[in-house]
């Protein structure tokens, strides 16, 4: 039952944001906030780009282009994509995920789980040494109580190691995350707040597979 709290390894999936908040340890599990499309694809394609074993992303619609991890320097041939209807649908195929893989879980909220149910993914996360990211899309998102929002679409936002909320905007030309960290771990409990990051490079790569050949 007891690890040795030195024991885990880490994943850092979000590049240059990564650098100020971490990575996420082995077996745990970070909840991702986006308030627009956009920033969806940004914190969704990073991760499946950076993450050097299986990566397995289960949602309600298939929100992943090949095109995408390629251009950030991934590879698609080790993503992984199912489509999942209902809570119990993640469940039958998280039999199919190998352990130490990293596991994204999409509109959460829209499968309706209860607080057993996401206990019980917490739990199945844990034991198979999973890097688990829950990404939820809210473009109604209410920014005078994220609090209150990061309960009402993550349901449990205290299971979560690390708890962000990501908007991309596009400014004098520079495209720019804003971050809100919400939860993180202990030693890096300075990076709790507002956090802003130009990320021209990664944003520009998504955006031309759209112009290409035109």
């Amino acid at each position: 039952m007891f690890e040795r709290i030195s024991s885990a390894n880490t994943f850092e999936p979000f590049g240059e944001l990564s650098n100020i908040i971490g990575g996420i340890r082995e077996g745990d599990t970070a909840g991702v906030i986006v308030t627009d499309q956009l920033s969806h694809a940004y914190f969704l394609h990073l991760a499946l780009s950076n993450f050097q074993g299986n990566s397995y992303y289960l949602d309600v619609s298939s929100r992943v282009s090949p095109q995408i991890v390629s251009s950030l320097g991934g590879n698609p041939d080790m993503v992984f994509f199912g489509k999942v209807y209902s809570i119990n649908d993640v469940f039958s195929a998280l039999n199919y995920v190998q352990p130490g893989s990293l596991l994204i879980v999409g509109s959460l909220n829209l499968l309706n789980p209860s607080t057993e149910d996401v206990l019980n993914l917490r739990k199945i996360v844990h034991e198979k040494g999973l890097f688990a990211i829950v990404l939820v899309e809210e473009q109604a998102l209410n920014e005078l109580d994220l609090l209150g929002e990061s309960r009402r679409l993550l349901l449990i936002p205290e299971l979560y190691e690390q708890v962000l909320i990501g908007r991309i905007n596009h400014y004098r030309g520079k495209y720019k995350l804003t971050v809100t960290v919400l939860r993180n771990y202990p030693e890096k409990l300075d990076s709790l707040g507002d956090h802003e990051i130009v990320i021209d490079e990664e944003v520009r790569k998504i955006l031309s597979l759209g112009t290409e050949g035109q």
